[in-house]
Formats: structure tokens, C-alpha cells, sequence
């Protein structure tokens, strides 16, 4: 088959009208291979490809002087933000100052130690984690904003002018918002194993800084000792409970011994039962006489002889004022109520002294539980020990203008880079 090309003039008119790369970009511009348009067939041939190769390179070295949406990217979300963080560490940023103090809350207890000399007082100091953490969970609450603005103006402190736009606080902030901040400025650790309190407060000046520390030393000692009553109280308040109520109950007591003397007219009737036994030991000795000498009369005088009469007179009544005596004693002739017998008086006055001497006992024991308890509550307490106390600084700690900015950057870097990844194995799936 005979390949037609086409004339000279056609071929030479679309070389001529091709589209030619800017000669800043190409490597080898296309007009400099006009001149050998004319020449042999093999020659124009070799034209066409040079011209190709050309007009490809310069494409690829224009795709190459673009920057690709990866790295576009890799500026916007990385670069631009860092810059921009770098910028206000740099310029913009205030001075903060920083105190730090150290404290440690401490359990004591007396134990009472047997010596040669006697007993002697030691203290043991104990570590109390638990109100550790109170504490500063305490010094990161609203608690103690409130109690701290009792005597600081933390509003004022916090929107001094030295602050810059970002750290100041916010104008006509509420507490919550006050609190929030607060949290921002105030750091607090506690030790796992020594349970000791380390509390970090900033502020734009020295003696704000000075002033706030201070301030949260005497609010946490003032929660400490809150505790320590409250830890006291609790520990008697059950004991001083069973001593009125056992008290109480004495009272009652004597009021129905009092009661009972008022309506039956006896003051002790144990002394009165005494008091009748012996008017009536003589009554029946009297009356065993008297049965001798009547015996006697009736066999050797007349039934109706004044002796025998006057003897069995005098006998009568002997048995009367027994008989009298006795009644009074007890009831076990029927006549009377047991009530108002002697006995019965006697057993309900016995029955009153029991449950008088009962309430007695145990108001007595609930007395010594409460000696024992205050004695307790009085030997363990809780301290707050400050071995770092707050001191004016004297440079600023904080911000930390080349460390903040490199975290920054790294931040944004491994966020981008995760993105990054996560397209990219998105892609491969497509594919």
C-alpha cells in the first residue's frame, strides 16, 4: 500500500499554525525546526518527532511548575497556623507569672505509751489522701472563687492590662465563667504515693500571683479545719445523743418515785415496814405473856373473876393491835387491797427504784462512751502543712514562646499527616 502524504504547502501551513510552547518553559522551542520543513521525507519525519517530544516535555515541565493539592494543603492546615501561632507567642502574648506552693494534709494521733516513769503522749502523723484530694478538688471549684472574691477582686485581676486579647477574661463575665477561667489558671497535682498537694497559680503580675497563691493557703486551711470539726462532731454527735436520751429517761424516773411518795404518803416504806416490825415484836411478846398468865388464872380462878377479865381484855386487845400491824404488812386476811398494803407499797416503790437505777446505770455508760469518744476526737485531727510556702517570682514563666509554637506545629503536622493517610488509603480502594 502507497502511503499519500500530504502536499508540501498543507503540512507546512499546520506546522505553521500549531500551537508553540512559551520559550521560557520549553526545552527545545518548535520554530527552531521550521528551516528543515522543506527538506527530504525522512528529514520532515524526523521533525514531526523531535516536535513531539518537545511539545511533551513542555507540557510536563508546566505541570511540574504547579504546586500540587497535597502540599496546598499541607500549607493551609499546617504551615499558615503555625505561622500564625509563632507570630503571637512572638508579639502578642503577656508575660504570666507563676507561684508555686506545697502543702501536705496530715492525720495526727495521741496514743498514750507505757515507760518506766509511767505513761507518756506520743503523735503519730499519718498521710490522709482522701482529704488531699478533697482539697484540691476544692481549689479547682466554686467554692473557692467565692471564697477567694471575698477578698480578692479576681475580675479586676484577671482583665489587667498587661493581659493580651486571647488570655484576658471576658468583660462582665458570669461565676461560671469565672470559674472556667480559674480552672485555666490554677493547676493542682497530688502524689500518689505521699499524697502531698503541689498547687501552680499564674496571673499578669507579680503581686497578683503572690496574692492569689496566699489566698488559696488560707481557704484550704480553713476547709481543713472545717473538716476536722465536722470529723469531731460526727464522732461524738451518736455518743452526746445516748446521754440525753438516758438522761431523760433518769429524769423520768425520779419523777414517778416522786409521784408515787406524793400519793401514798411514804417517803421510804422499807423504813416503814422496819418501823412496824418493831412495834409489833413487842405486841406479840406482849400477847404470849399475856395467853401464860390467862392460862394460868382460868385453872386456878372462876371463869368470871376480875383477873381472868381483865387478863382476857387485855388480850383482845393485843391481838387487835396485831392484827392492825399486820394488815397493814400484808392483805392475807382479804380485807383491804393489796395497793395499800405495806407489800404492795413496797413492791411498786422496789419497782420504781429498779427502773431508777437502771436509767441511772446506763446514763452512767453512755456518759463514759462519751468521754471516750471526745477523748478520741480529740487525739486524731487533721493538719494542713505547708512546706513550700508562696513567694513573689520574680520572672515570668509562662508563655513558653518557642515550645508552644514547635508543639503547635507538630500538633497540626500529625493531624494532617492521619488526613493525609486517610485519603490516600481511600483512593487506593477506589482503584
Amino acid at each position: 500500500m502507497i502511503e499519500t502524504k500530504p502536499p508540501l504547502d498543507e503540512q507546512d501551513e499546520r506546522i505553521r499554525t500549531r500551537p508553540v510552547a512559551r520559550p521560557s518553559r520549553s526545552l527545545v522551542p518548535a520554530a527552531w525546526l521550521r528551516p528543515l520543513a522543506h527538506a527530504p521525507e525522512a528529514a520532515r519525519q524526523l521533525v514531526e518527532q523531535v516536535e513531539r517530544i518537545a511539545t511533551e516535555a513542555n507540557r510536563a515541565l508546566e505541570s511540574r511548575t504547579r504546586i500540587p493539592p497535597l502540599w496546598l494543603s499541607f500549607i493551609a492546615f499546617v504551615i499558615v497556623p503555625s505561622f500564625a501561632a509563632a507570630v503571637y507567642f512572638a508579639f502578642f502574648a503577656a508575660d504570666q507569672y507563676a507561684v508555686e506552693t506545697r502543702f501536705a494534709v496530715r492525720a495526727i494521733e495521741l496514743e498514750a505509751v507505757a515507760t518506766p516513769k509511767g505513761e507518756s503522749a506520743t503523735f503519730t502523723f499519718t498521710p490522709s489522701g482522701q482529704n488531699a484530694h478533697i482539697v484540691t478538688s476544692y481549689i479547682r471549684s466554686r467554692a473557692i472563687v467565692t471564697d477567694v472574691m471575698a477578698k480578692l477582686d479576681l475580675r479586676a485581676i484577671y482583665r489587667r492590662p498587661e493581659a493580651d486579647f486571647l488570655t484576658r477574661l471576658r468583660r462582665n463575665a458570669t461565676i461560671d465563667e469565672l470559674t472556667d477561667y480559674w480552672q485555666s489558671m490554677v493547676e493542682t497535682t497530688v502524689d500518689a504515693n505521699s499524697s502531698l498537694v503541689t498547687v501552680d497559680v499564674r496571673a499578669f503580675r507579680k503581686e497578683d500571683a503572690y496574692a492569689l497563691a496566699s489566698a488559696i493557703v488560707t481557704a484550704s486551711e480553713a476547709l481543713v479545719n472545717r473538716i476536722s470539726v465536722r470529723a469531731r462532731r460526727d464522732a461524738t454527735a451518736m455518743a452526746e445523743k445516748d446521754v440525753r436520751r438516758f438522761y431523760e429517761a433518769v429524769q423520768a424516773a425520779l419523777a414517778d418515785l416522786h409521784k408515787f411518795r406524793d400519793e401514798f404518803g411514804v417517803i421510804d416504806p422499807t423504813l416503814t415496814g422496819t418501823e412496824i416490825g418493831r412495834l409489833l415484836a413487842p405486841l406479840v411478846a406482849q400477847k404470849i405473856k399475856l395467853d401464860s398468865e390467862l392460862f394460868v388464872s382460868a385453872h386456878e380462878l372462876a371463869p368470871d373473876a376480875p383477873t381472868v377479865r381483865v387478863l382476857r381484855e387485855q388480850l383482845d386487845s393485843t391481838e387487835r393491835q396485831i392484827k392492825e400491824l399486820k394488815g397493814k404488812l400484808t392483805s392475807n386476811d382479804g380485807m383491804g387491797a393489796s395497793g395499800s398494803t405495806l407489800a404492795g407499797i413496797l413492791a411498786k416503790f422496789e419497782e420504781l427504784e429498779v427502773g431508777k437505777a437502771m436509767a441511772e446505770r446506763f446514763y452512767a455508760l453512755s456518759k463514759a462512751d462519751l468521754d471516750r469518744a471526745q477523748l478520741r476526737a480529740n487525739r486524731q485531727s487533721i493538719y494542713l502543712t505547708v512546706f513550700v510556702p508562696p513567694a513573689p517570682p520574680e520572672t515570668s514563666r509562662y508563655p513558653h514562646r518557642v515550645t508552644f509554637p514547635l508543639l503547635i506545629f507538630l500538633g497540626f503536622a500529625i493531624v494532617w499527616g492521619i488526613v493525609a493517610l486517610l485519603i490516600a488509603t481511600i483512593e487506593d480502594h477506589r482503584l
